[in-house]
């Protein structure tokens, strides 16, 4: 791209690329295959406080640890990372994503590494969910679940509503909640539509003459009568036949609906709550018929993340009996990056683990291995150690060292490079006291 607006505006590459470095938010990192800093914008000096000057045309690992470094990762695996999380130092947290950089012929030749900063979000996010989690009664009252009962609690607004949302958002408990606020004298009545046959399904909702149910003297209650002065909850209400859909709509606008087989309509008493997927997931009747509130996907409010886990972990550590253990900097910031496919219930079952995993902090290991699976490991495919600059050589040496807890030959297996050529190394690079000094892990 910085090619392209050189050559349309006849301005130096270099200078349109410091430019579009620099007008950046996130954090810009781009080394070459040695390791070697060719690139440092704005945003990145003021993350880690090191001026470009300082750092361009010398070695990362001059800066920051070998494991530490998703550039270093990149070089090694040649892989890409997408938006893992990662603390390159103890007081940083960011949301990373780094590539190799190739040549025309595919041929490594650095990597770049994009951060966005999460430090202050991680910590206020701590703060504000132990408050939240301290002050809520039943529900958490995020901006989502008040926009929700607000909706549906309005005094001058249909006392129905279609909630829409993916499975496991907490359109139960919001539905719930809205029927506690609106102090109904009622029951809150939760049923799911079952796709079955028309009649049947008829016949639970609005009730059926007994004798359709071979008992002449028999009345059967439908789920509206049975929620009078209350609330409905009609849970995948898009499963019910269209045809009792349409009748459901029809009973909404009219206020009155007649049981299966009777003789003569009954006043709506209650309050129907319908629940979807979507509204395109409805019979088009039901979907004009109530008002639409949408709750989104946890993917899409991720700042409510910290707060609901912290609520629910709260709670759980409440019925176990155990002091609330404090969620650790990394652990938040892990919470707040995954996305949560399965929304607050699977946020519900990672804080019930953690309560009965965690003695006193909560820490990564104590969360979904899905939600540690975000977090930046260190490369453990390796290239031929000739490939790497001496900086970088020397590095890997020593973490290979470490990683085999002294023991050469399989150090040297992992390199990539003989026994022969790991003890030439170790002399070259001045590591035989450092080897010397290890534990004896082996006899070589």
């Amino acid at each position: 791209m910085a090619g392209e607006i050189a050559q349309i505006s006849g301005l130096p590459t270099d200078v349109v690329l410091r430019a579009l470095l620099d007008v950046l938010d996130d954090a810009v990192t781009v080394v070459d295959a040695a390791g070697t800093v060719v690139a440092w914008n704005r945003a990145a000096a003021a993350l880690y406080g090191i001026p470009a000057e300082d750092i361009v045309g010398r070695p990362i690992t001059h800066f920051f640890a070998l494991e530490s470094l998703a550039v270093h990762s990149v070089l090694s695996t040649e892989a890409h990372i997408d938006h893992a999380y990662h603390r390159p130092r103890p007081d940083v947290h960011v949301l990373i994503s780094a590539a190799p950089v190739r040549d025309e012929r595919g041929a490594v030749v650095g990597a770049i590494a994009v951060e966005r900063d999460m430090t202050v979000l991680v910590r206020m996010g701590e703060e504000n969910a132990r408050y939240l989690a301290k002050a809520q009664g039943d529900v958490l009252r995020t901006q989502t679940v008040d926009r929700a009962l607000q909706a549906l609690s309005a005094p001058t607004g249909s006392r129905h509503a279609l909630v829409v949302g993916a499975r496991g958002t907490g359109k139960r408990t919001i539905a719930e909640a809205s029927h506690r606020l609106l102090g109904l004298d009622g029951p809150f009545l939760a049923v799911r539509a079952e796709p079955g046959a028309a009649a049947l399904m008829d016949a639970a909702l609005f009730g059926a003459d007994g004798s359709l149910l071979l008992s002449p003297d028999a009345w059967r209650a439908g789920w509206l009568e049975r929620a009078a002065s209350g609330t409905l909850l009609l849970q995948d209400a898009h499963l019910m036949p269209s045809a009792v859909q349409a009748k459901l709509a029809r009973a909404i606008e009219e206020q009155r609906f007649r049981p299966l087989g009777g003789q003569r309509d009954l006043p709506l008493r209650c309050r129907v709550i319908a629940t979807a997927p979507e509204v395109d997931a409805v019979d088009p009747a039901l979907a004009r018929a109530l008002p639409v509130v949408e709750i989104p996907t946890m993917a899409e409010r991720r700042d409510e993340s910290l707060p609901l886990f912290h609520f629910w972990l709260a709670r759980f550590s409440k019925e176990r009996g155990i002091i609330l253990p404090r969620v650790s900097e990394e652990a938040s910031g892990l919470i707040q990056t995954y996305p949560w496919p399965g929304n607050v219930a699977e946020i519900v079952q990672a804080a019930r683990r953690a309560a009965a995993l965690a003695e006193h902090d909560v820490q990564p290991e104590h969360l979904p291995e899905a939600v540690q699976a975000l977090r930046l490991r260190p490369a453990r495919r390796r290239v031929p150690l000739a490939h790497q600059s001496r900086e970088l050589e020397r590095a890997r040496i020593l973490e290979a060292l470490e990683e085999c807890e002294g023991n050469k030959s399989r150090a040297a297996q992992l390199l990539g490079i003989s026994r022969a050529a790991l003890y030439y190394k170790l002399r070259q690079y001045g590591l035989d006291d450092v080897t010397r000094s290890r534990r004896p892990a082996s006899r070589d």
